[in-house]
């Protein structure tokens, strides 16, 4: 058993267009030209992550991948070729190589290629007793250069890619010197990566649900390669279990994860179902059918996250998920006290999106900003994305029952600001009550904000009540503002300033609706309600607050005016 990068687009016609000396990196871009005196230092669209693609040697990836489905050697030539032409440019002493060539993150994916690569070239037609030492020479060159501290991201998850590359490494090639060392070294590191970014719940604290995923599948591989080798890691299985279950309560009704942070619309069914072990994920990848059924509502106190549903498997099917954390600057987005709301497969109130990784990027700067959130923006302007600000967001209190479930978190994010929303999910009454309070002893302008799913039709009644309505199944909800409203926005693809936009594939973007509600003053409550039916009178028309110091009351006026109090238990 071997490991092997990610195919993105069609393995063989990306090799059929690499054979002809057109270098196909990724579906993104477009192919550039390959020759004998290629230069490695090549960049021509400007961006990181294309030059990441390269360096892991992505064409490689491609040709093995063509080989593997059509044994043709053309295609082992041509990666045998590239791989030439990548030594001669950057590992070798007497040139300097590329910036990109030696990054932790292509040097650990590209350490899977050459292995990927090797194990068809060593058993094939075009075998050469003299490029075999070079490769040995390069795979022991990846292998020190890994085992090397220095060269180690111990920030992120790029460490865990550099660990299963020198695991892979130190089993498949015993022969070498220090493989057991390399081995040992990538335990370690392995388990340390582990105990700071996953918590003792199985949440991934890279504020991402696509990374998520993606550390699933990356630890699961590890994983099925140690058992495959007679080397489990016990503990291993055991956080991989956690993590599949938190996923299990975080997949939206159309099998989708949310866009949370750096993530796109990740589908659960990436999980093959033969490769899930936890009985909850299971349950949701079956729709179903195996499995054990997951609580409809949770709350990941210490780790900043809450989601509350109706049940599973229905085609209506209501999810709200909430969000109050900064444990990293790793994929994290201004999204503290931001919330999402789908039904079915409507995504009424949805994250917009990560769009690229260029962080100069004027667009990129906006889908990391509250404004691509569905919360409170003070003075129109995002707060910083910096470590200093890590552990000011979390999750207060929360409490469930029969009728309704709830969450309240804070933040102070922004300088001399105290922003606190609370959340309830009333069952019975198909309605959200939505209380934001910000404190303040400066003036200043306060906008609620709600970014609108692609597929939903806006219908403003007035600057305080909006209907919302699902061109997927004309499903219809209204959003009511209860307090003054000085102004209120509806933007869609602007340009200047950039609001109303969502990104759900790499570099690409599309408008969808954003709702501004702002006003002006010291401190400011927002009193806001969502009404799921807009159909019947048991839904909420008012409500009002008292508070107190081990409870919250909220004095609830239905649409037929009948009133219910629910307390809410800090």
């Amino acid at each position: 058993m071997i490991f092997q990068n990610t195919i993105n687009g069609d393995a063989k016609n990306a090799a059929n267009e690499i054979i002809n000396n057109e270098l196909f990196i990724h579906p993104t871009w477009n192919t550039i030209p390959f020759s004998n005196d290629f230069n490695w230092n090549v960049d021509p669209y400007n961006n990181r992550t294309w030059c990441f693609y390269l360096h892991s040697l992505s064409p490689v990836n491609y040709l093995v991948s063509a080989y593997s489905l059509q044994p043709e050697e053309k295609y082992l030539i041509k990666a045998k070729e590239i791989i030439h032409s990548w030594i001669n440019f950057n590992a070798v002493e007497e040139i300097e190589p590329s910036i990109h060539a030696w990054n932790d993150h292509s040097t650990a994916n590209r350490v899977v290629t050459l292995i990927f690569f090797w194990v068809h070239y060593k058993d094939s037609e075009i075998y050469d007793p003299k490029f075999v030492v070079e490769m040995h020479s390069l795979l022991k060159k990846h292998g020190e250069f890994l085992y090397d501290d220095n060269n180690y991201n111990f920030r992120n998850n790029h460490g865990a890619y550099q660990d299963r590359a020198l695991i892979e490494l130190s089993i498949l090639f015993p022969d070498m010197d220090s493989s057991e060392s390399w081995f040992n070294k990538g335990i370690k590191r392995l388990s340390n990566y582990i105990n700071k970014f996953v918590s003792n719940e199985g949440v991934h604290k890279e504020h991402s649900a696509a990374y998520h995923l993606l550390m699933i599948r990356l630890l699961s591989g590890i994983n099925k390669f140690l058992k495959y080798h007679q080397r489990e890691i016990t503990s291993l299985t055991e956080t991989i279990n956690k993590m599949e279950e938190y996923l299990a309560h975080i997949v939206k009704p159309n099998g989708e994860l949310p866009m949370t942070g750096d993530s796109g619309p990740d589908k659960i069914s990436y999980l093959k179902k033969e490769n899930i072990h936890n009985p909850k994920l299971l349950y949701v990848r079956t729709n179903g059918s195996k499995g054990e059924k997951p609580l409809n509502s949770i709350v990941y106190k210490k780790d900043g996250i809450a989601v509350f549903r109706d049940g599973f498997n229905s085609k209506k099917s209501i999810y709200l998920n909430f969000i109050a954390a900064f444990n990293s600057l790793t994929h994290k987005h201004a999204d503290d006290l931001s919330f999402l709301l789908s039904i079915g497969k409507s995504d009424f109130f949805t994250d917009s999106g990560k769009y690229n990784y260029q962080e100069q990027n004027e667009y990129r700067k906006y889908f990391r900003s509250t404004l691509a959130h569905n919360s409170i923006t003070v003075n129109r302007k995002t707060f910083d994305l910096k470590l200093n600000q890590k552990g000011k967001s979390k999750i207060d209190y929360f409490g469930q029952n029969d009728e309704f479930s709830y969450v309240c978190g804070s933040h102070t994010l922004y300088p001399n600001v105290v922003i606190i929303r609370t959340i309830i999910y009333l069952k019975t009454q198909e309605s959200i009550i939505l209380h934001d309070k910000i404190r303040s002893a400066k003036e200043r302008t306060y906008s609620q904000i709600f970014n609108i799913g692609k597929e939903i039709n806006v219908q403003p009644v007035t600057k305080k009540k909006v209907l919302l309505r699902s061109n997927i199944d004309n499903k219809e909800i209204e959003l009511l503002q209860l307090n003054h409203v000085t102004e209120f926005k509806n933007y869609s693809g602007e340009k200047d300033p950039i609001r109303g936009w969502q990104s759900t594939a790499f570099n690409k973007k599309h408008p969808i609706s954003q709702l501004q509600f702002s006003n002006k003053g010291t401190d400011m409550d927002y009193k806001t309600i969502i009404n799921l039916n807009t159909k019947k009178l048991h839904t909420i028309k008012n409500y009002s607050v008292q508070q107190n110091t081990d409870e919250n009351i909220y004095n609830l006026i239905l649409k037929n005016n009948e009133r219910k109090v629910i307390r809410l238990n800090k």
